[in-house]
C-alpha cells in the first residue's frame, strides 16, 4: 500500500491545530506547506516540511528541533547537504523541469518530490496529467527511489498514479474525500 499523506497549508497557527487534530487517528504522518511565515504548534503526528522558501538552509534547524522527519527542498545546492543531516530530504520538482535537468541530484537526496501541479504553494490547483509520464520516466532510470506526488491529487487520479509508481500522495484539498474512499474499500 502506498503512503496517502494530508497536506497543510495552514493560514495561522489556529487553523494548523484546527486542521490537523481533525486528521484520522489511523494517520501516521502528516506534510506540511512551509512558506514565508512560520506556523507551528506541537503536533502528536509524524511529519514532514515541504520548505517552499527562499533560503530553506537559514531554517532548516529549527525545523529539526521542531522534531521533522523529512525535508523537502527545490534548490540543488548546499540545503540538500545542511538537511541531510538531520532527516529524510526529498528534492521538489516543479512540473516543467526535465528529468535530465533534476537527475544528477537524486543520488544526493531520499526520495524525489514531484509536484502535478504548474504553480507551487497553493491547494486548489487544477492537476497536470503530464506527470503520468514523468512518474514512469524516474521510476525506469531510478528504481529504488521513492517517489512522492504533490499537487491536484483527487479521486479521479489517485489510483492512476500508484499505478504509473508513485510511493507517496501528498493530498490537500481531496484528502478527506479520498480517505472516506479508501475506507469504504
Amino acid at each position: 500500500m502506498n503512503e496517502i499523506i494530508p497536506a497543510i497549508l495552514p493560514k495561522d497557527v489556529e487553523d494548523f491545530l484546527t486542521k490537523t487534530l481533525a486528521l484520522p487517528l489511523e494517520i501516521p504522518f502528516v506534510h506540511l506547506d512551509v512558506l514565508e511565515e512560520d506556523i507551528w504548534a506541537p503536533i502528536a503526528k509524524d511529519f514532514e516540511a515541504h520548505l517552499m522558501v527562499e533560503s530553506p538552509e537559514e531554517i532548516v534547524d529549527r525545523w529539526v528541533e521542531r522534531g521533522v522527519k523529512r525535508i523537502i527542498v527545490h534548490k540543488t545546492d548546499e540545503s540538500i547537504v545542511k538537511c541531510r543531516d538531520h532527516a529524510e530530504v526529498g528534492l521538489g520538482v516543479e512540473i516543467d523541469k526535465s528529468v535530465d535537468e533534476f537527475a544528477p541530484f537524486l543520488d544526493f537526496v531520499d526520495f524525489v518530490h514531484l509536484m502535478s501541479i504548474k504553480e507551487i504553494g497553493h491547494q486548489g490547483h487544477p492537476f497536470d496529467a503530464r506527470i503520468f509520464d514523468r512518474i514512469r520516466e524516474v521510476k525506469k532510470k531510478f528504481p529504488h527511489l521513492p517517489i512522492s506526488v504533490d499537487g491536484g491529487i483527487d479521486l479521479n487520479n489517485f489510483k492512476e498514479l500508484q499505478e504509473a509508481g508513485a510511493d507517496r500522495l501528498v493530498i490537500g484539498s481531496h484528502f478527506r474525500e479520498i480517505w472516506n474512499s479508501l475506507m469504504k474499500e
